[in-house]
């Protein structure tokens, strides 16, 4: 069973896919620090840096943007690549642009003059002349069927990729949808000559309908969310994309992520090492740079020759690594050790079962073959900062070699832990054992607590405790 869980509470959004209980794609966002991906902005460029073919663009943030020259409209094919960026913007200029890839550490958001505006069947990109179509449509008659509809529709100076959503949708739902969108850009163009730079001119739709846009399809059978707004707002869009019957959206009071056994899933996202089911396991080691994974037999012995033995391991491996790129939001360069070996056919076949399993992957990513040392190399677009940056921060202790949960995930914890105890045991009275970091955080909760739940809390120091390490009890 495909289900998706939209979790609301005061500190995170987030977004799960199930399938029979086990999570294959998360995606939280801070409530207090919304994603701008995608967010259409007036800009003013600050600087331009000639030598890098690029500019600063204040989009109203605290911090520029970076914008490439590759990321600007501009057709003359004749201009040399050195002068693109001193022709086509000034200092002081404004333009329109858009994020493309949100701030990373300490990298600045980058954004593109290349305007798309995403809708359910396609996105469109206006002012440029393209047609792509998701390469995730595999059968070539229904490729062709709307490539044609798209043709007839489209001109010479709007550019559409036909999403993966199209498959099987009418003329009339794909008209509809691209009728809607020039809508948007011509509301996009005004609000544009009206406001005065820097502004954000265009936000992305809320963090429910934008992940119900993407991810929802016919194979999912139910959604299920805690915000009574956000159900409304899920069967509203449901039926605006001709969805009558919405009985399948479920509203459930209270902490999904606990209910459906999702928590666990989440915090091991942070292992470093991940035990495959026949035994053996990965290991996954992060740089600023690049991601390595290592692949390992472990506990794994076969049942036939050696070769068969590595084999069976590294096409386990290979289906766990595409599910760890995409519930991780790894990004950039991954360099893969599986497990060395000499048969030829067993390497091809390997390669192409990673490759079908990235496919499910919405991120593009390109898979590169093995290197001369035998390592597999891959990219994977990176567009946001990775699930850890939600849910983990750098330990103080270790000084960043290690992490630890962020503020806000051991807040979440500790409010989980608290309902738990609450609505399943009849108390006046709880306490929490911690150390100093943990009841500082708790303090922030204390009040709300008592209110909520009518107990009085007792709070003991314990400095003994590890940093993100507490005890809540009854009595």
């Amino acid at each position: 069973m495909k289900r998706i869980i939209f979790n609301i509470d005061e500190i995170f959004y987030q977004m799960a896919l199930l399938e029979n209980g086990k999570l294959k794609e998360y995606h939280p966002e801070k409530k207090e620090d919304r994603s701008i991906l995608g967010n259409i902005y007036k800009g003013k460029v600050k600087n331009v840096l000639k030598g890098m073919q690029s500019a600063f663009i204040d989009i109203g943030l605290n911090k520029n943007a970076f914008l490439f020259s590759s990321d600007l409209q501009y057709n003359d094919k004749n201009e040399n690549n050195n002068n693109i960026i001193t022709k086509v913007i000034k200092s002081g200029q404004e333009l329109m642009v858009q994020v493309s890839k949100e701030a990373v550490g300490t990298k600045n958001p980058r954004v593109t003059a290349n305007i798309s505006i995403p809708g359910r069947y396609m996105v469109m990109m206006p002012e440029i002349d393209y047609l792509g179509i998701s390469h995730r449509i595999t059968d070539e008659k229904e490729k062709a069927r709307l490539i044609g509809i798209i043709k007839k529709m489209k001109n010479d100076n709007v550019g559409i990729i036909i999403r993966t959503a199209a498959e099987k949708a009418t003329e009339e739902d794909l008209y509809n949808d691209f009728k809607n969108l020039l809508r948007l850009y011509e509301e996009l163009k005004i609000a544009y000559k009206n406001s005065s730079g820097p502004s954000l001119i265009y936000e992305e739709n809320n963090f429910v309908i934008k992940y119900l846009r993407d991810i929802y399809n016919d194979e999912i059978e139910e959604i299920v969310v805690n915000n009574k707004n956000e159900f409304e707002n899920i069967k509203k869009y449901l039926k605006s994309i001709g969805k009558d019957n919405t009985d399948f959206v479920k509203y459930e009071n209270g902490d999904l992520i606990s209910l459906y056994g999702i928590d666990y899933q989440i915090e091991k996202l942070l292992d470093k090492k991940i035990w495959l089911k026949s035994g053996g396991f990965i290991i996954i080691d992060q740089t600023e740079a690049l991601t390595v994974i290592d692949v390992n037999t472990g506990k794994y012995i076969g049942n036939s020759s050696l070769e068969e033995t590595i084999y069976k391991t590294n096409k386990e491996a290979a289906e766990e690594i595409a599910l760890q790129l995409r519930l991780r939001d790894i990004g950039g360069i991954i360099i893969i050790d599986f497990i060395d070996m000499t048969n030829e056919n067993f390497k091809k076949k390997l390669l192409d079962i990673f490759k079908e399993s990235l496919q499910k992957d919405r991120s593009k990513c390109t898979v590169l073959g093995f290197t001369q040392l035998g390592l597999v190399e891959m990219t994977r677009k990176r567009v946001r900062s990775q699930v850890s940056f939600y849910l983990a921060n750098k330990c103080p202790v270790c000084k960043g070699e290690g992490i630890v949960f962020s503020d806000e995930y051991l807040l979440q914890k500790i409010i989980r832990e608290v309902n738990r105890i609450c609505t399943n045991v009849l108390t006046d009275k709880i306490y929490i054992k911690a150390n100093k970091r943990v009841i500082k955080l708790f303090n922030q909760l204390e009040e709300k607590i008592k209110e909520d739940y009518n107990v009085n809390v007792e709070i003991i120091q314990d400095n003994n405790k590890s940093y993100d390490e507490f005890e809540i009890g009854f009595y």
